[in-house]
């Protein structure tokens, strides 16, 4: 086993996007400073995460069943120190979370736990929420958070720093157990990663963080333009996997945040709750004594935090202006795919007449093609063989 075993265990927007894909692309480098980040695929520490919180999915193929075995099996391969992260193996119950670390024995466990104050990690969470099943009012989904009466991955269950902490630390030294606080907005673009380096004992500048991907916030008006949408979303685009692609990943990440709209604010009651609830976790951090990477001050919400917008206070007017630039984004882009299509039609369907190109030259102008033209005319190509004339 690794003689060494940092096990980043949360929170949820915390920016545990942007570390794990600055590690996941940085992996030989990682590996040249001792550290494994294990793993064949890029989502393996997910899946580990819900096996270890016994949440599997009945049609899961074998392989992801056994991601967390694979993981452990990695590690038990390498002398010096490993890494696992993800945000949802924080929810795991103590018996669970037991489980998990009795497996990485005898390996030295670091538990490290990445935070954010209430106010700005529940708002990032009821806007994540939007991008996939959820379809809640701001205000109903931090009440229902703070009832704990949401589904999982959401709400309070996830971003309890104190209680998480105490499930996962029963039996670390408190030396073993990290706190990171996310910086506020404004500081610099690094810090948060350097934070993450110094924890690790890596040395920050080695790595090429420009290959992280964040997951960003949307504005106001674009969250609620979001949530007025999804009633009316199509039975295909319901499922798990393609609201992931198509909600999540075009409309919300690539038409909405593109227009970069105004942050939100909570309700005033909802601010006062959660920064009671913030100092309560900072007291309970400063009690147990775990190492705190950063400013436990960070972890209290700004208290200038009720003058942005909040959701429901956005005007019909204000939401046509964002929905109209939305369409106009979505009209571009089917024209570029379309345009896309057509080229690859006229490669390698059918010549102006109407007839069929000699035998493999069609292959041959595909192997020209750039990957991403050849990936979106895939299933137009195969419609067109499908209907291929008959000869005469």
């Amino acid at each position: 086993m690794a003689r060494r075993v940092f096990f980043h265990i949360g929170a949820p927007k915390t920016g545990t996007t942007f570390l794990q894909s600055v590690m996941w692309h940085n992996r030989e480098e990682l590996r040249r400073q001792g550290v494994l980040y294990p793993g064949r695929y890029s989502r393996q520490h997910l899946h580990a995460s819900q096996v270890v919180r016994g949440n599997r999915g009945p049609q899961w193929a074998a392989e992801r069943g056994e991601s967390w075995d694979r993981l452990v099996a990695e590690l038990a391969e390498w002398p010096e120190t490993g890494l696992i992260s993800h945000e949802f193996f924080g929810m795991a119950s103590a018996e669970q979370a037991a489980v998990a670390l009795h497996q990485l024995a005898p390996a030295e466990v670091h538990l490290v736990l990445t935070a954010r104050d209430y106010v700005r990690a529940l708002g990032a969470d009821w806007q994540e929420s939007l991008k996939m099943k959820l379809d809640l009012s701001l205000d109903t989904f931090v009440d229902s958070a703070l009832r704990h009466e949401l589904p999982k991955p959401w709400g309070w269950n996830s971003h309890d720093v104190a209680a998480t902490l105490q499930r996962w630390g029963r039996g670390l030294p408190s030396s073993h157990v990290h706190v990171i606080t996310v910086p506020p907005p404004g500081a610099p673009r690094d810090l948060l990663w350097r934070r993450w380096c110094e924890v690790l004992e890596l040395d920050p500048d080695a790595f090429n963080t420009d290959v992280a991907f964040e997951n960003q916030s949307l504005g106001v008006t674009q969250a609620e333009l979001l949530r007025r949408v999804k009633p009316h979303l199509p039975a295909p685009l319901r499922p798990g996997p393609e609201m992931h692609r198509w909600v999540r990943g075009y409309f919300a990440h690539r038409v909405l945040l593109d227009q970069k709209g105004e942050r939100f604010s909570l309700r005033p009651h909802h601010l006062d709750l959660l920064r009671q609830a913030s100092e309560e976790a900072v007291a309970s951090i400063k009690a147990s004594g775990y190492a705190v990477t950063g400013d436990l001050a960070e972890l209290l919400p700004h208290q200038g935090g009720a003058s942005s917008p909040h959701p429901d206070d956005i005007t019909d007017a204000e939401l046509l202006d964002v929905a109209a630039s939305a369409i106009a984004r979505m009209v571009l882009d089917v024209r570029s795919l379309t345009r896309q299509r057509d080229r690859l039609r006229a490669q390698l369907g059918r010549t102006r007449r109407g007839s069929w190109l000699p035998p493999g030259s069609a292959s041959r102008a595909a192997d020209r093609l750039p990957t991403s033209v050849r990936r979106v005319g895939a299933r137009a190509l195969a419609g067109l063989r499908r209907r291929r004339p008959t000869r005469k």
